[in-house]
């Protein structure tokens, strides 16, 4: 097997890190590593990393939160000098089987893939897919569609499929990935860096698969509060004019902003939106529209 190196970041994790730890030290037959990098956890996170007695996972603490892009590349630097042949970025919010390491690496073999992923549910509703594959859309601003979202798990078939788009949740790519087109974009902090490093590897023509086949849990947004919370709020629409101005320029970034205000504006009559989720997806736009340029 492959040289598999799995990177996570931790912030504020304790009460997902005992079962993810679990599945790591599960994973039979691989040859894994497992570097943890975090991000100035204050909620006894850091006790527990403190009791780890396995040569295999290398644990590094970071003075302040750098951001998962940094923090993420601190891990995957790491990995590759540790001679890493496939690096995971993994959340730690997830729960797997202890084949997982095994199977991606097999089927990513067989197909040839520079990158793979699992099929990921939602832990609190393992019949129903949180990703099954993913694409780039423009009709209500450039961003990243999760495929299949919410339906049964059947709705994928059982075979692997190309993709254009996998959230870094669970990915193993291989090492000449990053050779090729660089690390993270450290400049989105969280959110859409994921996007970004997924839309270089499509501009490159390299390939990733999606195998339904293999299954991971994710318990959705357990880090960052839900999607209307101020934090993601933030970061998320900031990010999406980053995005769009670092690769589409200004037309596309206006044409964006314009359909994300829209959109915006329709959830605040249609959906539970408050006022206030809607001044703050303004804000957090403008914020990325006055960013240095890309």
């Amino acid at each position: 097997m492959s040289r598999i190196t799995l990177v996570t970041v931790t912030f504020n994790g304790a009460g997902v890190w005992v079962p993810f730890m679990a599945s790591v030290l599960a994973q039979k037959p691989a040859d894994w590593r497992l570097i943890v990098i975090d991000n100035a956890s204050s909620d006894g996170t850091r006790a527990l990393l403190a009791q780890i007695d396995d040569p295999r996972v290398t644990v590094i603490l970071n003075d302040g939160n750098v951001g998962v892009a940094a923090a993420n590349n601190q891990g995957i630097e790491a990995a590759l000098a540790g001679g890493a042949h496939r690096v995971v970025l993994i959340n730690n919010d997830t729960e797997f089987g202890p084949d997982l390491l095994a199977r991606l690496d097999s089927q990513m073999a067989a197909s040839g893939a520079d990158v793979i992923s699992p099929l990921i549910p939602y832990y609190d509703r393992p019949d129903r897919i949180w990703y099954g594959g993913g694409s780039f859309v423009w009709l209500f601003g450039i961003m990243n569609k999760h495929d299949h979202s919410d339906a049964e798990l059947a709705a994928v078939g059982d075979k692997p499929f190309q993709s254009d788009y996998a959230p870094t949740c669970c990915t193993m790519i291989d090492r000449s990935v990053f050779e090729r087109i660089g690390l993270m974009d450290e400049r989105y902090f969280v959110y859409w860096d994921d996007t970004d490093f997924m839309w270089r590897m499509k501009q490159a023509g390299l390939r990733l698969f999606v195998d339904p086949s293999v299954i991971l849990l994710h318990k959705v947004s357990s880090s960052t509060g839900g999607a209307l919370s101020n934090f993601t709020i933030r970061y998320y629409f900031r990010n999406q004019m980053l995005f769009t101005r670092k690769f589409h320029g200004w037309a596309g970034t206006l044409y964006s902003a314009a359909t994300s205000l829209a959109v915006g504006a329709v959830r605040l009559v249609l959906r539970d939106d408050k006022p206030r989720h809607f001044y703050l997806r303004a804000r957090a736009l403008a914020e990325g529209l006055s960013l240095p340029r890309p």
